[in-house]
């Protein structure tokens, strides 16, 4: 496959963060919870968080032991950080899904499916690139949530906040890993 066939392929990965900010919109677009329904929603919510954190886990962690990782030093570091970043992510969400009375799914199998896609692609800029489209859209999903839950769950906000600030960070090493692999 040629290089401008690969970048015009479907990226899988950002297919199914999409997906998981789609059901989570559904969610809060439904009809307005009561109080016992609202608990349901937010758990809800916050699992469309753990997957995406679930899937970015194992995409990460894949490329930083993967072929070009392992041989490029610091594409592998770069990554295999921001898998912990996430693994730390994944952390947080699953206990504010316990916190809401909730109980966390970790299967998150389209995630999944899309993230460890093994495909075979000659250029790696391809890969990165597909990592910042998903990286941006997260961003975007979590400011989402951010609004959705707004003054009803305080502390809910706060954790959102911060990981989108790792998520931001995350976003610029990845552009800056993405321009000095061009180069």
């Amino acid at each position: 496959m040629e290089m401008d066939e690969q970048a015009r392929a479907p990226n899988a990965f950002l297919q199914a963060i999409n997906k998981i900010r789609d059901d989570a919109r559904a969610v809060m677009q439904g009809p307005a919870p009561q109080w016992l329904m609202r608990r349901k929603v937010d758990v809800a919510l916050l699992q469309s968080v753990l997957d995406a954190e679930i899937a970015c886990v194992l995409r990460y962690t894949m490329i930083s032991v993967s072929e070009t990782g392992l041989r490029h030093a610091a594409i592998g570091a770069e990554f295999q950080e921001q898998a912990n970043d996430e693994r730390r992510h994944m952390s947080l969400a699953a206990a504010r899904i316990e916190e809401l009375g909730g109980t966390p799914d970790f299967s998150a199998e389209t995630a999944f499916r899309a993230a460890v896609k093994r495909d075979v692609v000659k250029d790696f800029s391809v890969h990165i690139r597909e990592n910042l489209e998903a990286e941006q859209s997260v961003i975007e999903h979590y400011r989402e949530l951010i609004r959705f839950f707004g003054t009803r769950d305080a502390e809910t906000c706060r954790l959102l906040e911060d990981i989108v600030r790792d998520e931001e960070d995350h976003t610029s090493d990845i552009e800056d890993l993405l321009a000095s692999y061009r180069n």
